[in-house]
């Protein structure tokens, strides 16, 4: 089993280049966005369109429902099911996204750390993320680094992890078994600084106008404010303010490029640490760079 990753920080353009790409090989598409797998939001996380979907086999997209647990075995547990599907038909895969977990968990291994109490979940589920962050900082400081310190889920596992196991999420990640994924190639795709950051305020300013703000206030009315603010996509939380509460539109739209922008840099810094990456320079409107074609 063996397919490509494509892989880069959110707005540089790798949907557009995996679909150009697809069209071109045949080839099918597993998402690799620990977003995208929550139906019900669309828009906000960058999913592909019906459309989209109609040109090239699509994995990794609508697998729980909104809100809903989810984790990265059950994920990779998705994948491996697609992955076999497409071998049997006889069909390449382009793996896309920026979620550096899902890359790592099926090209290394996944940990094998147990699951917390549920209590202990519920307790830690309550707490704002600054607490999340100062806990994490007190049990296990050495995860501060290592976490996307905006996403509450991260920092739950960690917490959980360590005060359920007395171990480091760490030491559990560094004992990973043999990888679902043996043979693959992995390309990052990058920008300039200036070129990506223009590209994250072009992008929010696109989804607003597609219905991103019609979305969350179906969300809010269909899961209540509360459940929108604590969903972990970038932009969600924000716009439910706008929508609830009147926050201007400006300043939302404001907070929403800077937290896009500040996720791609983490991004950025996760993907510097695996070292079988090979750098793909875009520029311009995304199109498919002749290097990508000698991957099939």
């Amino acid at each position: 089993m063996s397919c490509v990753f494509l892989l880069g920080a959110t707005g540089v353009g790798k949907s557009e280049v995996a679909l150009a790409l697809a069209r071109k090989r045949g080839a099918a598409i597993l998402v690799l966005d620990a977003m995208q797998v929550y139906r019900e939001a669309d828009i906000g996380v960058g999913k592909p369109t019906a459309a989209e979907r109609a040109e090239a086999p699509h994995g990794g997209i609508d697998l729980a429902p909104f809100g809903g647990a989810f984790n990265v075995a059950r994920y990779v547990e998705h994948a491996l099911d697609f992955l076999r599907e497409q071998v049997a038909a006889e069909r390449p895969v382009l793996a896309v996204g920026g979620t550096g977990l899902y890359f790592r968990a099926l090209t290394q291994g996944l940990c094998e750390a147990p699951p917390a109490p549920e209590a202990l979940r519920d307790e830690l589920a309550r707490l704002p993320i600054e607490e999340l962050r100062a806990r994490l900082q007190r049990v296990d400081p050495t995860m501060i680094p290592r976490l996307d310190l905006d996403n509450p889920r991260r920092l739950i596992r960690a917490i959980a992890v360590m005060e359920t196991t007395g171990r480091s999420l760490q030491a559990w990640q560094e004992e990973m078994p043999v990888a679902p994924v043996k043979r693959f190639q992995a390309v990052w795709l990058q920008r300039t600084k200036e070129d990506l950051q223009g590209r994250i305020e072009a992008r929010a300013q696109a989804m607003l106008k597609a219905g991103w703000i019609e979305e969350v206030r179906g969300l809010v009315e269909r899961h209540g404010a509360d459940a929108v603010r604590r969903f972990a996509g970038i932009g969600y939380r924000e716009l439910a303010g706008h929508v609830t509460a009147g926050t201007p539109l400006d300043f939302t739209r404001h907070a929403i490029v800077t937290a896009t922008r500040q996720y791609a840099k983490r991004q950025l810094t996760w993907f510097n640490r695996e070292p079988t990456l090979k750098p793909v320079m875009l520029s311009g409107a995304p199109t498919v760079p002749p290097a990508l074609f000698s991957l099939f």
